[in-house]
């Protein structure tokens, strides 16, 4: 397949399909923000937030708040200092710390630049917790996609049976989904911010796993051990 795409091997059409999906990512994110600032969201939006904030009680709510501090700027830099420290302590290679720094700093920084750029107000309903600055897109999605993304990444590589990368990557999944669904549910961010988080985010993690990538394959870094999908 593509045998024009392939001077780097296998590796040369994964790269490929990598800047594929990227263009896909940030042409669905421009959509989704030209439609956010013409405020055609508005169905969207409210019917998404509807169905959220249907089922909310005090047990509920309290779920929800866990679930979203699992992504708080606190939370989050503590657990990437405690595991990036962990790896140079287990004398991983030097990539993979930091690509969990890297991962999730720029996702920040970004979701920084994104949200200074729309300036879209936050929910004008009851909020559940507290929130500052703007609403577009989802900094918690954003950063939770990119940073759960990485670490979903490097332990499917480290893990040993296929049943044990899928099981850990399911479950990252699902976490992030849940922090989506929980800044709706808390009322601080829109259907479209989370949605918006998780495509800027997605994208952002495929750039700097690509990266992590190409760095592996550099002259010096030792053979490669060949899996399926990705390789270690």
């Amino acid at each position: 397949m593509d045998h024009w795409l392939t001077p780097l091997g296998d590796f040369g059409v994964r790269l490929f399909r990598g800047f594929l999906l990227i263009a896909l990512l940030i042409l669905l994110f421009g959509r989704l923000a030209e439609d956010v600032v013409s405020r055609e969201t508005g169905q969207f939006d409210l019917l998404l937030t509807g169905l959220v904030r249907h089922y909310t009680s005090p047990d509920m709510t309290m779920v929800m708040k866990t679930v979203t501090s699992l992504d708080s700027p606190g939370v989050l830099t503590f657990i990437v200092i405690l595991l990036v420290a962990t790896l140079f302590l287990l004398r991983r290679p030097r990539r993979e710390p930091v690509l969990l720094a890297v991962t999730t700093t720029g996702s920040w920084l970004l979701n920084e630049l994104l949200k200074w750029s729309f300036h879209r107000p936050r929910p004008d309903v009851n909020w559940l917790v507290q929130a500052t600055g703007y609403s577009f897109p989802s900094g918690h999605s954003m950063v939770g996609i990119a940073f759960y993304g990485a670490l979903a990444y490097l332990l499917w590589n480290w893990l040993p049976s296929p049943g044990q990368r899928r099981l850990t990557a399911g479950l990252c999944a699902l976490l992030v989904l849940s922090i989506g669904i929980s800044r709706i549910y808390l009322g601080v961010h829109y259907p479209s911010d989370v949605l918006a988080g998780f495509i800027a985010g997605g994208c952002w993690l495929t750039a700097c796993i690509l990266a992590c990538e190409a760095a592996r394959r550099r002259p010096g870094n030792g053979p490669a051990v060949r899996r399926a999908g990705w390789q270690r």
